[in-house]
């Protein structure tokens, strides 16, 4: 609270102080209340609304440079843009003097001159991006804000971004500047009026509230007071009636600790005579404790002879328990023994089953195999009948033939004999040449049957190799197979096992 009215008369100086600079303001002549121009924009209430600060506004310290003299000053810098519009401005007022006011204004042709000039590669989104970074570094200390004047004696400036370094200073950007005129100063001191009206009403309503805590207050310390002179009225009766129930029960307690002197005297020749009779009882009790170390002197001795022979025991326990863990150790281990063999037997059982299933298949097969090698044996039998039958039946043709040539050359004997015969029987001659024809006729189709009979009796023979050949191929390998796989079944068997 005290603080608040402490603040109060220092406001009211420094609007007092605005409302003089007003009206010295005022006095000036009509030709400096001109119409702003376009590069004010801002400073137009209509446009007032489109106006968006791109940074918080900032107190840093500015260096001017004026006719070869550099001074640094704490300046307050205003970072705002206008919406809809490709447009920002930079404001500059020193802190001790507001009427000291800088401004750069940075539109689309100014930007495109600034893009030229000093090499830029952005848009304008990316120069106003890259402006509140520099200012950011500024505010930082890592660059610094240089205000230098064209002109000596001129109202142009230009606002100067530069890195400080040993060698030489290095300028990042250049932006020109200008001295506000008097109607952007009086609009931003009136804006500033306007805010501090507001702080001014904001804080006279704090004001009234604050008085209206304290009178509410000072009620209750009122009725707090009222109630404390209660309490301590209250506090001097309680502390009357106390004294006087202390000084009756002090009375009472001086009565009560006579009676227990008096009892107490009493209590002691008792005790006196309690502790005569409790001696006489010690020295029988001492002649008795003579009496029971002698005895227990002969029981520790029969103690450790019993002890010796519990130690006796105990090794002879310990061995027999011993015996005992290990007979049952392989009562255990010959119980799984057996287990194991019964586990064994079962396998055995199981593998006897399966290669007994095994060998009936085998056998079933194997008499399969015999009836099919039977039935091939017959049929190869009959195939070897027919061949004998058919060699006998060649035999006697040959035979046949033999005979017939046989007769042949006797027939031309006697036809070589009879030759000066043969006219007179050229009759008989020419019927028996015609039955020769005949007969050399049906011994070529006999020799042609032969040789017929030869060509086919090879191949045949050839054909009933080959299959018999492919019958034992075919049974062997099945054979084959079936002693592989009893094999693999005894070796699985005894894996297992």
């Amino acid at each position: 609270m005290f603080a608040i009215v402490s603040y109060q008369p220092r406001f009211c100086l420094q609007f007092q102080y605005l409302q003089l600079f007003i009206f010295s303001i005022s006095n000036c002549p009509t030709e400096m209340w001109t119409t702003p121009s376009n590069g004010d924009s801002f400073v137009n209430m209509d446009c007032s609304k489109n106006v968006v600060t791109i940074m918080p506004s900032v107190e840093m310290l500015v260096s001017f440079s004026h006719d070869t003299m550099r001074a640094k000053k704490p300046c307050l810098l205003y970072a705002e843009r206008m919406d809809f519009k490709e447009m920002m401005q930079l404001r500059l007022a020193e802190k001790a003097d507001q009427r000291r006011m800088y401004i750069t204004t940075v539109d689309c042709t100014s930007f495109h001159e600034l893009k030229q000039d000093q090499c830029l590669n952005v848009t304008f989104a990316g120069f106003m991006d890259n402006v509140v970074r520099m200012l950011r570094d500024c505010q930082s200390g890592k660059l610094e804000l240089h205000l230098a004047a064209r002109e000596p004696s001129g109202s142009e400036y230009q606002l100067q971004f530069v890195e400080i370094r040993s060698f030489k200073n290095l300028i990042h950007l250049c932006l020109p500047c200008r001295s506000a005129p008097l109607n952007t100063v009086l609009y931003y001191i009136n804006l500033m009026l306007d805010a501090s009206h507001k702080k001014c009403f904001l804080l006279e309503e704090s004001i009234q509230q604050v008085q209206l805590e304290l009178s509410s207050q000072r009620a209750h310390m009122d009725r707090l007071g009222a109630e404390n002179s209660k309490l301590r009225e209250a506090l001097a009766e309680n502390t009357q009636r106390l004294e006087e129930q202390h000084a009756a029960e002090l009375q009472q307690m001086q009565e009560q600790l006579s009676k227990v002197n008096e009892q107490r005297s009493s209590e002691l020749e008792r005790n006196r005579r309690s502790i005569s009779s409790i001696q006489a009882q010690l020295e029988k009790a001492n002649a008795d404790k003579c009496d029971t170390k002698i005895a227990l002197e002969q029981a520790e001795q029969r103690t450790q002879a019993l002890s010796d022979e519990l130690a006796s025991c105990k090794s002879r326990m310990c061995s027999l328990k011993e015996q005992n863990d290990k007979l049952h150790s392989d009562k255990v281990n010959a119980k799984k023994h057996e287990r194991k063999l019964e586990y064994k037997i079962e396998d055995l059982k199981q593998h006897t089953a399966e290669l007994q299933e095994h060998i009936q298949r085998g056998n079933k097969e194997k008499a399969n195999v015999a009836a099919e090698l039977e039935a091939e044996k017959k049929i190869l039998h009959t195939k070897r009948q027919a061949l004998e039958m058919a060699s006998e039946e060649i035999a006697k043709a040959n035979q046949i033939i033999l005979k017939q040539n046989q007769e042949i050359l006797g027939h031309r004997k006697t036809i070589g004999w009879r030759t000066e015969v043969a006219l007179q029987q050229e009759k008989a001659i020419q019927e028996k040449e015609k039955l020769l024809s005949l007969r050399e006729n049906e011994l070529r189709e006999a020799r042609i049957t032969i040789k017929e009979l030869r060509e086919e009796i090879p191949h045949q023979l050839l054909s009933m190799r080959q299959f018999a050949n492919t019958l034992e191929k075919k049974y062997s390998s099945q054979i084959l197979t079936l002693k592989e796989r009893l094999s693999g079944t005894c070796t699985g068997k005894e894996n297992r096992r």
